[in-house]
């Protein structure tokens, strides 16, 4: 495949392991690429495609990754891309044609695009195939049309006279996915209008074949005699266009609302395929002053933040495939950062100045931390910090615990010398209910530095995104509110972030395990939080002691330490401290638990630790 000059060389490189997710969601979104690319006939510029794909999500990147890693569906022919079926449909028959065609959609496709696709093929006029096609499309038992769309009949569950294990044998599915959904219809009237309809919306998701299954076996009869009621095609005709509803690449139907989850899914895969593309390039872009003035105006006249890398597809056709896309990049970012209308808030993301809110600024108050005045009866403190020489091992080892760690409450680690792609993140419920999410838990430079005040997308499974803020400074993440009160669990709840091709873009995803050192349940929430009604009178020992009276065979310090601090504000090393320096906190050789002996509450603190007090 050798284009004209002028015109780009799009090759994959080299392949990479594709995860049975990511190929149906790819399949989705390459039957919507093809679907427009067939309306336009061809494509030169791809950024003429992708401008009829955008309020889909779908971009330039994302086209012509999948363009270039699927050659069944698309081919780059005499200097443009086209529909591979067009090339492979030469000179075979009409119905073969028509077959090829809607096997390289994989779901159906309207009968004037079809048309169209024939008469390209056989390089005649749509006029001229229009009769054939449609006497085909009604008649032949190997196509069906519902509602304008012309489909094969093979995707639905077709059968005739046959025993049902045959029957569900030849259409490669079990008795027990048809007696699932059956069981799940219940006593549906399979004869009645509106049946197919009622039984897709109480089934799906569902498998076509499987719900036609269970409809053919209602409605004919074991009797040999009898009349063969199910009509293969005319049940396609009606379970396809079911409105919310969408018939997907693995031959499901599901809820449209599902959509949104394939495509997101599918762009992930192309940002990941991106750098295996060859896309050949004379040099790196010129960018002139000129156009930095545009972009940067346009991006202090809108709302929204805009990457370097949408400006570099929408102005110039520049994407990740092309060979001088870093360059690219780290020219137009620098000449964007020169711009005084404008500020980058990290990654390639561009804003106009003035939106970043006021409360992305400074701590919240809440996490000040609080050390009552109450002394013993020598006149000293009651709520003591000891060096680390006072504390035991273990609690030293501890203090630099993650989960241990907070905001205002850290000593900053050097970076790992592995960093890994993916964190393990559990929140606590002072975060929670502020909507923040503390830096220490995240690892040294797993952020970029710079800028100090940035914006971050997180991704959930379901492709719904959420914008983050994330101030080094204040060593917060803000705006979490929505998602974090999605979640019941009020401390403990484990939650992932993994990186993505995408600078400042993270994959979020809920773990169904809550972290089991800092759970706390709703009932035990509720009691600490009684013990805080109280809490302005009471030292943090007294919490202390009252949080340990809960636990008669002892708790873990990373648990005692979250308890606390939903009754109180309280340091690690003050908590650490006064399990160390007081008589009746302990712990049993070898147990890494703390115990408490409430007999030893009047002995209290140990002096031998005076020493070791902080001044």
């Amino acid at each position: 495949m050798t284009p004209a000059c002028g015109v780009e060389a799009i090759s994959l490189a080299k392949t990479i392991e594709i995860k049975p997710e990511e190929s149906f969601a790819r399949s989705y979104v390459d039957r919507l690429i093809l679907e427009k690319l067939t309306e336009m006939e061809s494509a030169v510029k791809l950024g003429e495609l992708a401008d009829r794909l955008s309020d889909k999500g779908i971009g330039l990147s994302t086209v012509r990754s999948l363009l270039a890693s699927n050659p069944e569906r698309f081919t780059y022919h005499e200097r443009r891309w086209v529909p591979a079926a067009r090339l492979n449909g030469a000179d075979r028959p009409f119905a073969q044609g028509m077959s090829l065609v809607l096997e390289s959609f994989g779901a159906p496709v309207p009968l004037s695009l079809v048309v169209q696709e024939i008469a390209r093929i056989r390089h005649t006029e749509p006029e001229a195939v229009d009769a054939i096609v449609e006497r085909l499309a009604q008649n032949d038992d190997t196509f069906v049309v519902s509602d304008g769309f012309v489909s094969l009949t093979k995707w639905s569950f077709v059968a005739n006279d046959e025993s049902p294990e045959r029957a569900l044998a030849l259409n490669g599915i079990t008795v027990a996915e048809v007696a699932e959904v059956a069981a799940k219809l219940g006593s549906i009237d399979w004869r009645s209008p509106g049946a197919v309809v009622e039984a897709v919306k109480k089934s799906a998701p569902v498998k076509l074949k499987v719900l036609g299954a269970v409809a053919w076996q209602a409605m004919n009869s074991n009797d040999p005699r009898s009349v063969l009621i199910f009509d293969a095609r005319r049940f396609y005709a009606q379970a396809i266009h079911v409105p919310g509803y969408v018939f997907s690449p693995d031959g499901v139907i599901y809820p449209e609302s599902e959509v949104k989850k394939w495509i997101n899914i599918a762009v992930k895969l192309a940002d990941k395929l991106a750098p295996q593309i060859d896309v050949d390039d004379a040099a790196p872009i010129d960018i002139k002053s000129e156009d930095v003035s545009r972009m940067a105006n346009r991006i202090a006249a809108g709302d929204q933040t805009m990457t370097a890398t949408k400006l570099l597809e929408e102005n110039y056709e520049i994407t990740p495939s092309n060979k001088t896309f870093p360059d690219d990049l780290a020219n137009l970012m620098a000449a964007l950062k020169l711009s005084d209308k404008i500020v980058w808030v990290g990654g390639d993301r561009f804003q106009k100045v003035g939106m970043q809110p006021d409360f992305i600024t400074e701590v919240p108050e809440p996490f000040q931390f609080t050390r009552s005045a109450i002394l013993d009866e020598d006149g000293e403190p009651v709520d003591i910090e000891l060096t680390d020489d006072g504390l035991s091992s273990s609690l030293r080892k501890l203090l630099s615990h993650p989960l241990a760690t907070d905001v205002l409450d850290e000593d900053i680690l050097p970076a790992p010398k592995t960093m890994p792609e993916q964190l393990r993140l559990v929140l606590k419920s002072i975060h929670r209910e502020l909507g923040t999410f503390p830096l220490a838990q995240v690892p040294t430079g797993w952020l970029s530095p710079d800028p100090k005040i940035q914006e971050a997308i997180f991704i959930d499974p379901q492709g719904r995104e959420l914008q983050v803020w994330i101030n080094h400074n204040a060593r917060l993440m803000y705006n979490l509110f929505d998602w974090w009160f999605e979640q019941p669990v009020e401390s403990g709840a484990v939650f992932t972030l993994t990186k993505t091709i995408r600078a400042n873009v993270f994959d979020f995803a809920w773990m169904d395990q809550p972290d089991p050192v800092v759970y706390i349940s709703s009932q035990r929430m509720e009691e600490l939080r009684n013990i805080g009604v109280r809490a302005d009178e009471m030292s943090t020992l007294d919490i202390l002691i009252e949080v340990m009276g809960h636990w008669p065979k002892g708790a873990d310090y990373l648990t005692i330490l979250a308890e606390v601090n939903v009754v109180r504000r309280s340091s690690r090393r003050l908590v650490a401290s006064l399990l160390s320096s007081y008589q009746c906190f302990y712990q049993r050789s070898g147990s890494p638990v703390w115990d408490f002996d409430q007999k030893k509450v009047d002995l209290g603190f140990d002096k031998t630790k005076r020493k070791f007090v902080k001044k």
